[in-house]
């Protein structure tokens, strides 16, 4: 169960409430409250990256700030940053060049961190800290956890682990929930093909050392010890299904998934076609969000999206486009997403790197880059679209397998083996329009621990187009495609000839069909017009009125109907608090 906050109402809380009215400018009504974690990523919205700066790794000691060519971090670019509307700082942060190893009496290594980085990190973290920003620390480029024997090194990777987490947790012991811990950037095997896919083992390591990190944080004495938020990846920090469902989530209340999301890939750093954001590229959101959704939203697990951005290919416009789509999904879902900057507008090396937002030599924003930006906060502050508010997957109703078309059947079901291209696949199946139609969707029954990837292609076996599932049963094994899936990221169905089932991890393929479409099962109270939360009157429009009404509950002055009710639980948690007065004078701007 996730822990609830207790609202206490007196006459000093009478005085909090109204303020807020005025413009109190704290993130929390009641800042010293515990907070539940998705109430914390509730609270977090959007962040930005001091990407390139504490986490370089070109010099030791306190040069190795400034040592990939970015100048030392300071209190005025924090500023910049706030004042733009961003609320959540995330601080990468490389260790392993400021640390001294030495041996003790039994052979064991001591890993010891250097006071003065210590102070130096400290320093920044305060920079945002002490402004009511939340803050998320991490342990970045540490060349011992990217490693090439990644599978094998748990013995070696977890002492140091251990011990760093140890040292960081004590030193930031008397700072409250808005400093977050993130155990791990991106750990991963490297040097092999498969080093952003991984594999059983990596993932089974993954785990391993997330269990480690926990349970050093949660050892470490502190006021914050059981409730600070701690975020950990799954392997790479992969925001695919095929490494995060294999991810070892604890039964621990202040425990976030951290993924990053430079997505659809292709617009965002791949070699795609930059110059618009198309409708293949929104079916590439859609099926990161659904995923996303289904697997953790939906169960309320809280997620962070730590590292998202699309790089400067001098196209503003379709960034912009992207953003707002992005965005909207994030909100809808209720997933605070941290923007990444490395001050780099443009790059010779490499175009995909080009993640400059702020100028760091001024402090200003970026030309190509703060319409972007402001795209962002647009969907942030949009009254119309609710924070939190599709967290929860749409109930379908579906058709039985076989009162459709099978296309193919086996009892005994074919194999798949994901990461061999000669057994990823099934045997294709010829495409028309009694099997692809606007009446239809295509149901797969398949074992495994993620749903398969539905692909097409044209008469000329080019143009290969993948489709994620919008509806999982996953009690029965069942992964549905929707018609409006396929049009998105294929295009002229007219055109598709080919289609083909691809392993997103090792599985079984049993059936596929073609069957009529699902209908919403309204009885579950689904229903296709969200409400305007935080409307606490009901009267079609959020104002000062709602605020009112909101602190006239609050008291105890004035009771809300049901429906009122809804509205004003704006963070959906089920109750009425403190909590969703704040996200309400945030809406409204004061």
């Amino acid at each position: 169960m996730w822990l609830k906050k207790i609202l206490s109402v007196g006459l000093s809380a009478v005085l909090l409430l109204t303020s807020t009215i005025f413009g109190w400018n704290s993130l929390s009504v009641f800042a010293d409250e515990v907070q539940t974690a998705l109430e914390i990523t509730q609270e977090m919205t959007i962040g930005w990256n001091i990407g390139n700066s504490l986490d370089a790794t070109g010099k030791t000691g306190l040069d190795q700030e400034t040592s990939w060519g970015n100048p030392k971090i300071t209190q005025e670019l924090i500023n910049t940053v706030k004042a733009k509307g961003f609320n959540t700082i995330r601080i990468p942060t490389t260790w392993y060049n400021n640390v001294t190893t030495a041996t003790d009496a039994n052979g064991k290594i001591i890993y010891t961190i250097n006071s003065d980085w210590l102070a130096r990190v400290k320093e920044v973290v305060d920079y945002a800290y002490q402004q009511d920003m939340y803050v998320i620390l991490n342990l970045h480029h540490e060349e011992w956890i990217n490693r090439s024997d990644f599978p094998d090194a748990y013995d070696e990777m977890s002492p140091r682990l251990i011990q760093m987490w140890q040292q960081i947790a004590k030193y930031f012991k008397d700072y409250g929930q808005r400093l977050i811990f993130e155990g791990m950037n991106e750990p991963r095997q490297t040097n092999v093909t498969y080093e952003w896919q991984g594999n059983n083992e990596c993932y089974e390591v993954v785990n391993k050392l997330n269990a480690d990190f926990i349970q050093t944080v949660r050892s470490v004495e502190s006021p914050y010890r059981d409730t600070r938020l701690l975020m950990i990846p799954s392997y790479a920090a992969s925001a695919y299904a095929s490494c995060y469902s294999s991810l070892e989530i604890p039964e621990d209340p202040y425990v976030a998934i951290s993924l990053h999301a430079y997505t659809p890939y292709a617009f965002a750093m791949g070699d795609g076609d930059h110059s618009q954001f198309s409708s293949k590229y929104q079916s590439d959101l859609d099926s990161l969000f659904t995923d996303i959704q289904y697997y953790f939203t939906d169960k309320n697990i809280p997620v962070v999206l730590g590292e998202f951005s699309a790089s400067n290919y001098q196209n503003t416009e379709a960034r912009c486009e992207w953003a707002k789509y992005y965005l909207t999904w994030a909100k809808k879902l209720g997933i605070p997403c941290v923007l990444w900057d490395n001050n780099a507008i443009t790059n010779s090396t490499s175009a995909s790197e080009a993640h400059g937002y702020v100028d760091r030599s001024n402090n200003t924003w970026y030309e190509a880059s703060e319409p972007v930006v402001d795209a962002m906060m647009a969907v942030i502050y949009d009254n119309n679209i609710a924070w939190g508010s599709e967290r929860h997957r749409p109930k379908w109703i579906h058709k039985e397998m076989d009162s459709g078309n099978l296309l193919f059947n086996s009892q005994e079901g074919q194999q798949l083996i994901a990461n061999d291209p000669n057994s990823n696949c099934t045997s294709p199946v010829d495409v028309n329009t009694d099997i692809v139609n606007d009446t239809s969707e295509i149901a797969i029954r398949y074992s495994g621990n993620t749903a398969p990837i539905l692909a097409f292609t044209d008469a000329q076996w080019d143009n290969w187009t993948e489709i994620n599932a919008y509806d999982l049963d996953e009690e029965n094994g069942i992964a549905y495609y929707s018609y409006e899936s396929i049009v998105n990221a294929w295009g002229d169905v007219n055109t598709a000839a080919h289609l083909f089932v691809r392993a997103s991890s090792n599985m079984t393929i049993y059936q596929i069909a073609s069957i009529e479409k699902a209908v919403l099962d309204n009885s579950s109270g689904n229903d296709t017009a969200s409400p305007l939360m935080g409307d606490v009157d009901a009267d079609g429009e959020i104002t000062i009125l709602d605020t009112v009404k909101c602190i006239k509950y609050l008291l105890h002055i004035e009771t809300l109907s049901k429906e009122c009710y809804t509205l004003a639980d704006i963070n959906q948690d089920g109750y009425v608090n403190g909590i969703d007065l704040n996200l309400l004078r945030k809406l409204l701007k004061v």
